[in-house]
């Protein structure tokens, strides 16, 4: 795939209004969810997930908002945004993305990085580095994620601030994570909705 290629399919992504949010403290109120998400736009459902059998929170949430701007905004915008301490995670939870979702070992795709790609805030990231991603595994990325982060804070910031690009590569690394996370908990939800239809 070439640099106009990419250009082409990412003026094409369809964005979902619907985002993943977490990394949300356990005991955080569903006023204080609500309410970082109402700072980008209004909110038009909410949904803390939540254990079946304890009650307890799993400590993420799904929020619809009015429009695929407005869902693109809070991924740009409330993205480590700090909620009794803990900076949240937030990435889109499309609908039609989870239906294809991938395994731990598979390629995350073309679609799934140029998506990614338009997360990212700010300048973003070079077609050839969305096209190296799109052939990287969940698995893979968690790995250079994992890599990354064990130089430390401090040889992390440096890296970023002295390679041109690597912090843009590093954010759509982090928005493909999340949006697999979201893809996870999407599906762990379908799951116990279908469970719960059979049970009756």
């Amino acid at each position: 795939m070439d640099d106009d290629a990419v250009a082409v399919a990412s003026a094409n992504c369809r964005c979902s209004r619907m985002v993943y949010v977490g990394n949300i403290a356990f005991n955080s109120t569903e006023e204080e969810a609500r309410g970082a998400c109402e700072l980008i736009g209004p909110v038009l459902s909410m949904r803390l997930a939540t254990d079946a059998a304890t009650g307890k929170r799993k400590g993420y949430a799904f929020v619809e908002y009015a429009d695929d701007a407005t869902a693109q905004s809070a991924c740009r915008n409330l993205q480590g945004h700090l909620l009794r301490g803990r900076p949240l995670r937030v990435g889109l939870a499309d609908s039609d993305r989870a239906r294809r979702r991938k395994g731990e070992h598979e390629p995350v795709g073309v679609e799934d990085a140029i998506h990614a790609a338009s997360l990212v805030s700010g300048r973003p990231p070079a077609p050839s580095i969305t096209r190296l991603l799109a052939t990287a595994s969940r698995h893979h990325l968690r790995e250079t994620v994992s890599t990354f982060e064990s130089m430390g804070a401090e040889a992390c910031k440096a890296l970023k601030e002295q390679v041109p690009g690597l912090a843009e590569a590093m954010e759509q690394v982090q928005h493909l994570l999340d949006m697999a996370a979201a893809d996870d908990a999407a599906e762990e939800a379908r799951r116990k909705k279908r469970a719960a239809s059979a049970a009756e």
